[in-house]
């Protein structure tokens, strides 16, 4: 958490680097140290010390602001003394305590925090007493300095929040795309795997009646043709979202290739049921889940496929008489039940037509708008 928050912190475009939020702003007051080379560039040992001093002062300010930890606490006290020697010399340098006070309000840690403030006013008095500065410039330094820890502290503060924000933001965003690549996923394998059932059973259909029947095997090798195509548009659109189709337009389609393939199928779907698309895509993937299912591992002769309401609401029912296929589905059954628990829907298997076989059994709780006759 603490490394993803802090790249967060370190992602975005360079002018937020110029935000009042961020450290680095504060390095505008460094020019006060140097104000009286305005007046004369200062010769010799002066010039020197004041050279050296900033570059010590930008290391341990840099090495703070990275940090914000206890080890601020030490880096501070040493700007505070190198403020108090260069004070002598150049008025300037209180400068130095003000950066001090700011490294110690950056702090993370609140206990730290605090401690550093109570240790930069004792220095600050020490300091004051020892130097022999006035009491009217130790009261403004006082004053200032309370001022400049209260504001980079709130900085401090909204920095994190802003940094946290983002980082909800991104995660949001990355869950939004992981959800999306899921549901495309998913999407895919229930029209895929029902799609690729069907085929395979035509295509060995008409391998083997490429002699016996020539004429049925061109009109299968036509119906896979077009079980391609109908594939191919449903793919795109369950890619791009586009629409979900009418339960009774999925159910009818797939009950057509169950006829072709042999079985005989029984459909009872209200013509008048009332579905939003939310429940008239879940229940085309139950129906196609169960088809697989029984295309694959069922062995049956008989499907009945229903949609009723009861006392625990709109129920859709996909049984056979074959020899169990629900119970060999695998994953693809464990993957149907998890994206019907999302929409507030479970899923059961039960016993088959005339106590054989098997069935799925969707169910679309009451009250949520559905209804069916």
């Amino acid at each position: 958490m603490k490394a993803r928050l802090q790249n967060v912190k370190t992602q975005g475009r360079w002018w937020r680097h110029l935000s009042p939020h961020r450290p680095w702003i504060y390095l505008v007051y460094l020019v006060l140290p140097f104000a009286p080379w305005f007046y004369g560039v200062p010769a010799g040992e002066t010039l020197a010390v004041t050279i050296v001093a900033t570059a010590l002062f930008l290391c341990l300010f840099v090495f703070a602001m990275i940090r914000r930890d206890w080890t601020s606490l030490p880096a501070a006290l040493a700007v505070q003394l190198l403020g108090f020697w260069l004070l002598g010399v150049n008025p300037g340098a209180a400068v130095y305590l003000i950066f001090a006070v700011a490294m110690m309000a950056r702090i993370r840690d609140r206990q730290w925090q605090r401690i550093g403030l109570a240790a930069w006013l004792a220095a600050l008095v020490a300091g004051c007493l020892a130097t022999g500065v006035p009491w009217l410039y130790s009261l403004a330094y006082l004053v200032f300095g309370a001022i400049i820890a209260a504001a980079t502290a709130w900085s401090a503060r909204s920095e994190e929040r802003e940094a946290v924000r983002e980082e909800m933001e991104a995660d949001a965003a990355a869950r939004a795309v992981e959800a999306e690549r899921q549901r495309i996923a998913r999407d895919l394998h229930d029209l895929l795997g029902h799609t690729l059932s069907v085929v395979t059973l035509k295509a060995d259909l008409a391998n083997r009646l490429f002699d016996a029947d020539p004429g049925r095997a061109k009109a299968e090798l036509a119906a896979i043709q077009q079980i391609g195509r109908d594939a191919l548009a449903e793919v795109r659109e369950a890619v791009t979202g586009l629409r979900v189709r009418p339960l009774a337009e999925v159910a009818g389609e797939i009950a057509g290739r169950l006829r072709d393939a042999g079985l005989e199928v029984s459909l009872d779907l209200p013509a008048d049921a009332n579905l939003s698309d939310m429940a008239a895509g879940a229940f085309g993937m139950v129906v196609r889940e169960g088809a697989t299912n029984v295309l694959r591992h069922a062995g049956a002769r008989r499907v009945a496929i229903s949609l009723h309401t009861d006392a625990a609401g709109l129920v859709l029912t996909l049984a056979d008489d074959g020899r169990g296929g629900a119970r060999f589905a695998g994953r693809g059954l464990d993957g149907l039940r998890q994206r019907l628990a999302e929409a507030g829907m479970t899923l059961h298997t039960a016993r088959g037509l005339d106590g054989r076989g098997s069935a799925l059994r969707a169910v679309w709780p009451a009250g949520t708008g559905d209804t069916a006759s």
